[in-house]
């Protein structure tokens, strides 16, 4: 019987680890997040912000293209706004410095002004203090009505 408080005693202090990820930091990661997403739909006039939250080795696919950070800055100026009609995202901090992100929007394209539909997922990784996006993939096609 005292061995089953020993395991009982060690199972509680191995779930109370240092790693536990609180609910301020859960948030903290999510408002992160979602304010790089509306930085990103406002189009160029955030490039900065927008690069910020990329890391420099980021693997970015989109449509099945591979982007490189240099490609990416290099079309930054030509990032149109997004007329954004709906969108679903959803963040989750997998542990205290990984994350993930999905967002879903639906969006009328300023160039042609079809209603398109992009759906993205992020890994961010968390490097010297900064939330940084490691990996992204993109699907952005024209919604059919």
């Amino acid at each position: 019987m005292k061995y089953i408080y020993l395991i009982l005693l060690i199972l509680c202090f191995s779930c109370n680890s240092d790693n536990a990820i609180t609910e301020t930091e859960k948030i903290e990661f999510e408002k992160m997040a979602q304010d790089w997403h509306n930085k990103y739909v406002q189009g160029s006039v955030n490039l900065a912000d927008i690069l910020a939250g990329m890391d420099e080795n980021i693997d970015m696919w989109e449509n099945g293209k591979v982007w490189t950070y240099k490609q990416v800055e290099k079309f930054g100026p030509h990032l149109p706004k997004k007329n954004v009609l709906e969108t679903y995202n959803d963040q989750k901090l997998l542990k205290k410095d990984l994350g993930y992100d999905y967002v879903s929007q639906k969006y009328i394209s300023t160039m042609s002004g079809d209603t398109m539909r992009e759906t993205s997922s992020r890994l961010w990784e968390l490097k010297n203090g900064n939330w940084k996006i490691v990996q992204m993939n993109n699907l952005i096609k024209k919604e059919v009505d």
